[in-house]
This record gives structure tokens, C-alpha cells and sequence, in this order.
């Protein structure tokens, strides 16, 4: 297993990976550029769209080369074939909020969750004033509340796990009647750094992206613990995600926040592995 560079321009917090299957396109952004990346994985083409807000994370739709995207006004339909995009909703009423992460739900909403623009950045008062929402084609609903920095959404069946970076834990919860119930806390970390996006695998293993640790923490599910780390040469691994013709290659997000060597790329990675991951769900709707 060799760690490869796919994408080797610093970017200032690499987000949300995405692997559409359908087209061999890996998607990610850079939420404080303002940008979304379409990445072409047979021929390493890369296309990118520059917007005047914060974008934060998409979702695949039924629809080949059709988004759902989420910037700070709302939640759009992005047309990646003309760039065109269509305003659907506002879930976050407050004001100088933004979102974070998201994921498609097995059953084909998208949860996502927002954040205090307070919360950006050092010395952040890191107010947990904010919700991870459910988003259907009949609203958006709140579903889990005093959220500071949502980050990390998978799923297994009907449980959710789910990092707040903040608390620094994985919550597994049990989705019913459109709220969670349940709430175990199955991971406390201790550091270096905090607990940011993560993926999981077939084999039932979480590998979770250690902002400020320069790792991936592979934590089996099967047995309740840490079981390896993915050494990574950024400082901040912010997010990951399974994708490649197999399904085992591992896309690594990561940010140039903090970093003081400038030998140290802060771009996007990826990694073959002894693991399959699960084909993104897509918006039913």
C-alpha cells in the first residue's frame, strides 16, 4: 500500500470527497475557496467551479452530472455540464451560519449539518448552536441539535454514527420516525488534534480523518477499538471516502490550515487498500 498524491495543490480546507461511480469522477471542495472540484479519474482531468459563498459539501442525485450542493444561502441543484444552479431550500434560518458535512441517507434523503461562522478558525468560541438536518423532498427537518461542528456521517442499516469534531467522539444512534434515539458513545479520542470526516468499509471498519494528527484512524467496529493508522503528510486530514473501479481506494481531503512545512502538500490523496468500501447512496428524490 503506497500513498499517492492525486491532486497536488495546497488547498486552504479540502472537504467532502465523493465518488460517483457511474462517470469515475471524484468530487470534493474547498469550503474557505469557494470552490468544487470534478476530478476525471481516467484521464486525472481536473474542472473547477468558483462560486461567492461557501460551499461546503454535495450529493449525488439520479441524475448523471446533476448535484445537490450546499452553500451558505441554501441548498441548490448544480448542473456540472453548464455550471447552472437552482436555489431549493434554506434549512438554517440563523444568520452567518454555514454547513459542513452531509451524506446521503440509505433511504435517500441527505443529512447535513451546520455551523456558526464563529466557529471557523483558532481561538473559535465554539458555540454548539447548531443542527444536523434531514432533507427530503418534503422539507428540511432538525434531528439533532446543539451541534457544534458536525462532521463524519455514515451509516449501517438504521444506525448512524456521527463526530461532532468538538466532543471528539463517534455517536452511533438508531434512526426511527425521522429522529435518533439511542445514543451510544462507541470512540472518545484523546488526540493529537480532533476527529473530522470518515467513511466506512464492507469489513465493518470506520476510517476517520484526525485533524491535526496527519493520520487516518482505521477503528473496527468488529471489536470495538483503534486497529491501525494511515500515515498522512498534511497536517490536517479533514475528510475521506472509498471509490476507484474496485471500490478500494481511499481519497483523503485535507487543509493547509497550520501547516508550517511548506514541503507538505496540502491536497488530496488516495491509497489502495486490503478493503472495500460502499458505493455513495444517491437523493431519491
Amino acid at each position: 500500500m503506497e500513498l499517492k498524491i492525486l491532486y497536488d495543490k495546497s488547498l486552504n480546507l479540502g472537504e467532502g470527497p465523493i465518488w460517483d461511480p457511474r462517470v469515475s469522477i471524484l468530487y470534493f471542495v474547498d469550503i474557505l475557496s469557494k470552490s468544487l472540484f470534478c476530478h476525471q479519474y481516467e484521464n486525472n482531468k481536473i474542472d473547477v467551479f468558483y462560486f461567492d459563498e461557501f460551499i461546503s459539501c454535495v450529493a449525488l442525485t439520479g441524475t448523471i452530472n446533476n448535484l445537490l450542493i450546499a452553500l451558505e444561502s441554501g441548498i441548490y441543484r448544480f448542473d456540472v455540464s453548464t455550471g447552472k444552479k437552482t436555489f431549493i431550500i434554506q434549512p438554517e434560518k440563523s444568520e452567518n451560519f454555514r454547513f459542513n458535512d452531509g451524506a446521503v441517507t440509505p433511504w435517500g434523503t441527505w443529512l447535513l449539518g451546520s455551523m456558526n461562522n464563529l466557529n471557523n478558525g483558532d481561538n473559535a468560541p465554539l458555540l454548539p448552536d447548531a443542527c444536523l438536518y434531514e432533507i427530503s423532498e418534503y422539507g428540511a427537518y432538525p434531528i439533532l441539535e446543539s451541534v457544534t461542528i458536525p462532521n463524519g456521517i455514515v451509516f449501517e442499516d438504521n444506525s448512524v454514527y456521527f463526530i461532532d469534531s468538538k466532543v471528539n467522539s463517534v455517536r452511533k444512534f438508531q434512526y426511527k420516525d425521522n429522529s435518533f434515539i439511542d445514543e451510544k458513545i462507541i470512540f472518545q479520542f484523546d488526540g493529537p488534534g480532533s476527529l473530522d470526516g470518515m467513511c466506512i468499509s464492507k469489513s465493518r471498519k470506520l476510517y476517520i480523518a484526525n485533524w491535526g494528527g496527519s493520520q487516518i484512524l482505521v477503528f473496527d467496529l468488529n471489536i470495538g477499538k483503534i486497529i491501525e493508522s494511515i500515515s498522512v503528510p498534511a497536517i490536517n486530514p479533514t475528510s475521506c471516502t472509498f471509490g476507484g473501479p474496485q471500490m478500494n481506494e481511499l481519497f483523503i481531503t485535507t487543509s493547509n490550515r497550520d501547516e508550517k512545512n511548506p514541503n507538505k502538500i496540502a491536497g488530496v490523496y488516495h491509497i489502495q487498500l486490503p478493503d472495500i468500501g460502499y458505493e455513495e447512496p444517491m437523493l431519491n428524490w
